[in-house]
C-alpha cells in the first residue's frame, strides 16, 4: 500500500488534468508543459503507485481500472484539501480555494437567471477564490456534479439522480418557433392550427425525452440535438420547427429570422434548479456563493425559498400570456 505522503500532489494534478482533457496532447495547453514532460510525469506517478493508470497510443487515451480508482481518489483528495484551506482561511474572514459552477448553455440572455448577479456579489466578498465556470447540457452538468468535477450546477428539468440535492430557483418559458423560409412562417395566425403544425419536421433536445414535442401530440422528432445552439441552427434553417426559450429566441424574432407559433396553446415553463452532491460538506466558499445566488434571486423580485417539486412537475403548461410571469418563490 502506498501512503499518501509518498505521492507527489503535482503528479496527481497532472494526471487528473490529462483525464479531464481526455489525453496527453489536449492536456498540453491546459498544463502549459510539453508532451514529453507530461509523459515523464505519468511514468513517475505510475512507478510510485506501482500501477498502470492509462493506455495511450494510436488507439487513443483510456483509463485502466486502476486509473479510474486513482482518478476518483485524487478528486476526493483535492476536494478535501480545498475544504481544509477554505475553512481555515474563513476563520480570518477570507474565502479561498476553488469554486466550480456549471450552468446550462445559452441562458445568459434570461433576465430571470441570477448567475451573473451572484458572481458580481461574490466578487465583492473578501476572497482569493479561483472560479471555474462550465457551460454544458443538463445531463452533462449532472454527471459532473456526481463525479465532483464541479461543485454545483444550475439547469432545467432532467430526470433526477438520487445522489444529488435539488433546490428550486426560477422558471424559464419556452415557445414553439419556425424560421424564415419555413412553409408556416408567412401563414397568418388565423390559419395556424396544432393539426397543421404536426405535419412538419421537428428538432428537439434529446434530454427533454420528447416531452416538448409530445405537448402537441407528436410521437417522435425528426432531428435531435444535445446543445440548444444546435437546435437554434436547425430552426433557423427553415426546415424544422422547435421549442426555444423565449429570452433566447427574442433577438432572432426582432431580426425577422424567427416567428413564434400558437404561443397560447403550446408554450410551457421549465423549473430551473440548483443541484449539489449529497454527502459532500458545503465549504464556506460554496455556502457563500449559494447565499449570493438567493440574494440575487431576491433582487429580481423573487423570494428566497420554494418547496421542492417532483421532476415531472417541473413542466408547467402555459395557456395565457399572463401566465408567463416569473415564478414567485414562497
Amino acid at each position: 500500500m502506498v501512503s499518501i505522503a509518498n505521492v507527489d500532489l503535482r503528479l496527481l494534478r497532472v494526471f487528473t488534468t490529462i483525464v479531464e482533457c481526455n489525453g496527453f496532447s489536449a492536456a498540453q495547453a491546459e498544463l502549459n508543459i510539453s508532451q514529453s514532460t507530461i509523459s515523464n510525469h505519468m511514468i513517475a506517478l505510475e512507478e510510485r503507485l506501482r500501477s498502470k493508470l492509462c493506455q495511450r497510443g494510436r488507439s487513443g487515451f483510456e483509463l485502466t481500472d486502476h486509473g479510474r480508482v486513482v482518478y476518483e481518489a485524487a478528486l476526493r483528495l483535492f476536494a478535501a484539501l480545498d475544504e481544509f484551506s477554505s475553512e481555515t482561511e474563513s476563520l480570518h474572514g477570507m474565502l479561498t480555494g476553488g469554486l466550480r459552477v456549471g450552468v446550462v448553455d445559452n441562458t445568459v440572455t434570461d433576465p430571470h437567471s441570477p448567475v451573473a448577479e451572484a458572481l458580481r456579489r461574490f466578487s465583492k466578498r473578501p476572497n482569493n477564490v479561483s472560479i471555474k465556470l462550465v457551460v454544458d447540457s443538463p445531463p452533462a452538468l449532472q454527471r459532473q456534479v456526481v463525479d465532483r468535477s464541479i461543485d454545483l450546477a444550475i439547469f432545467g428539468f432532467v430526470p433526477r439522480l438520487p445522489n444529488l440535492r435539488y433546490q428550486n430557483l426560477y422558471t424559464e418559458t419556452s415557445a414553439l418557433y419556425c424560421g424564415a423560409g419555413h412553409p408556416l412562417f408567412e401563414r397568418s395566425d388565423a390559419e395556424l392550427t396544432v393539426e397543421l403544425i404536426r405535419e412538419h419536421a421537428f428538432a428537439s433536445r434529446s434530454y427533454w425525452c420528447n416531452q416538448d414535442i409530445e405537448r402537441i401530440g407528436l410521437v417522435k422528432t425528426s432531428a435531435s440535438v444535445e446543445q440548444m445552439e444546435a437546435q437554434l441552427m436547425l430552426v433557423l434553417s427553415g426546415a424544422y420547427l422547435g421549442f426555444l426559450p423565449t429570452h433566447y429566441a427574442q433577438g432572432w424574432v426582432d431580426k425577422g429570422r424567427l416567428r413564434p407559433l400558437l404561443v397560447d396553446e403550446t408554450s410551457y415553463a421549465v423549473r430551473f434548479q440548483l443541484a449539489t452532491r449529497k454527502g459532500v460538506r458545503t465549504t464556506p466558499t460554496l455556502k457563500a456563493f449559494i447565499q449570493d445566488l438567493y440574494t440575487a434571486m431576491g433582487s429580481h423580485g423573487r423570494r428566497k425559498t420554494e418547496p421542492d417539486l417532483p421532476a415531472l412537475a417541473s413542466w408547467q403548461p402555459r395557456r395565457t400570456r399572463q401566465d408567463f410571469a416569473p415564478l414567485v418563490m414562497n
